[in-house]
C-alpha cells in the first residue's frame, strides 16, 4: 500500500472501526516495524560494526522483533490494509 505516514494510517484505522488510542499505538508499531524492515532489507543482517568493522547482527533485527510482538498483541485492530 506505499509508504503511508503515520497520520493516514490512524485515519485509515479509525475509519475501519478501531478506537483512535489503540490506533496510535499500531500505527507507531507498524512504521518502527516498517523501517526496521527496510534497514535490514538494505543492509543485511548482518553488518560491519561502526568502530572496530567487525560483522555483527544488524540491531534492526531487535527493533523488528520487539515492533512484530507489540503487532502481534493487538491481534483486535484490523489493518490487513497495511499488509
Amino acid at each position: 500500500m506505499g509508504q503511508m505516514t503515520k497520520a493516514e494510517i490512524v485515519e485509515k484505522l479509525i475509519a475501519a472501526g478501531t478506537r483512535k488510542d489503540a490506533a496510535v499505538m499500531y500505527a507507531d508499531a507498524f512504521i518502527e516495524y516498517r523501517e526496521a524492515s527496510t534497514n535490514i532489507d538494505q543492509h543485511g543482517a548482518i553488518v560491519a560494526h561502526p568502530r572496530t568493522g567487525n560483522p555483527i547482527e544488524n540491531p534492526y533485527l531487535a527493533v523488528r522483533d520487539r515492533a512484530a510482538k507489540k503487532l502481534a498483541g493487538m491481534r483486535k485492530v484490523k489493518a490487513d490494509f497495511l499488509w
